[in-house]
């Protein structure tokens, strides 16, 4: 708050003062008051005035714009009424009262939707884990009685883990930090480990594998990698040769290629396949929410979630991910891992 802003909101009272000092100096006049007595009036009229305006705007500016660089500062706006002191003028402490009951409200209704959303987490949790028990069960029995269709029934069931997994690591995403660990890991075993989890697909649609001869170690958590590679992974099996989307687009020597490009300052890890590619219209929403594009529209079994959870978690690990892609020739994702030279002078 000026100087301005201050004397506009008050002009009414100024005015109306003005106004009153010059009806008493016209009542003085017509009393025949001397001349120097009437001038004494004017000017301790308007010394004391100015005392009280002056000492009014000091007190008022002073805390309003303390509460406006406290409010520029903060990260959290709504914290504000816990920061700011109570003001002296009692038009800012019922103002102040007021945010304050308001602000108490506010933290005790966000409390009442955070315990209701920690517990259908902990219920979300508790279900996932659960339900891998009867999965791992089913898995087993059809082990034992390999025939036709109990190998289909297992892919069916291997997608329903899949969506599982997917599950899970949606409701961990927000809260990352709770369950993440950052050591030294191998890229190379994060993709065998990818690769073999998904080996059947791999071999149903005769894909052929080609790993880049790597031993490159990064610093990150082993089992967040793994999930963004396997949802990669399952993408480019989908789309390899999949007669149903486009069959002048198919192609039957599917081939996953993986690299890595090592940088001063972080190491690239390369997914790419020679599947039907993405159209270039649709490249820049795959991240998105529920996105499928057009190829997920005309296989009818894409949910759009897998990359989304992808980018949030490798987001919140300060990964880079991308996608690059041709109609009918490639399609290359990239994830950037960073070198954290801090992270080894720790581990060493």
């Amino acid at each position: 708050m000026n100087i301005k802003e201050y004397i506009k909101d008050k002009q009414f009272y100024i005015v109306l003062r003005l106004s009153f000092l010059v009806f008493v100096v016209y009542i003085l006049g017509l009393l025949q008051v001397e001349d120097i007595t009437i001038k004494f009036i004017i000017t301790l009229w308007v010394v004391l005035n100015a005392i009280e305006i002056i000492h009014d705007y000091n007190r008022k500016s002073r805390y309003y714009n303390e509460t406006k660089n406290i409010l520029n500062d903060l990260d959290r706006k709504y914290l504000l009424p816990v920061v700011i002191n109570r003001p002296e003028f009692i038009e800012g402490q019922l103002l102040y009262d007021v945010i304050s009951v308001t602000d108490k409200g506010m933290h005790e209704e966000v409390n009442k939707y955070i315990f209701i959303q920690e517990e259908y987490k902990e219920y979300i949790d508790m279900w996932v884990h659960e339900i891998k028990t009867p999965i791992a069960s089913s898995k087993l029995i059809i082990e034992n009685n390999k025939n036709e269709h109990t190998l289909s029934i297992l892919e069916e069931i291997e997608k329903i883990e899949n969506y599982i997994e997917q599950v899970l690591y949606y409701s961990k995403s927000n809260e990352l930090e709770k369950d993440y660990i950052v050591k030294e890991i191998s890229l190379r075993q994060c993709v065998n480990n990818t690769i073999r989890r998904n080996k059947k697909a791999i071999r149903d649609k005769d894909i052929s594998i080609d790993i880049q001869d790597f031993n490159k170690n990064v610093y990150c958590d082993n089992k967040w990698v793994e999930f963004i590679l396997n949802q990669i992974i399952i993408n480019s099996v989908k789309y390899i040769g999949n007669k149903s989307i486009n069959k002048k687009l198919y192609r039957a020597n599917g081939k996953i290629k993986i690299y890595i490009e090592e940088h001063s300052n972080s190491t690239e890890l390369f997914i790419e396949d020679n599947g039907i590619g993405i159209d270039e219209k649709d490249l820049r929403k795959v991240f998105e929410k529920g996105f499928t594009g057009l190829n997920g529209r005309k296989l009818k079994k894409s949910t759009g979630m897998g990359l989304y959870i992808s980018k949030k978690l490798a987001d919140k690990m300060s990964l880079g991910i991308s996608i690059d892609s041709k109609i009918n020739e490639y399609t290359v994702v990239k994830i950037t891992f960073p070198e954290n030279n801090m992270m080894k002078i720790i581990n060493n």
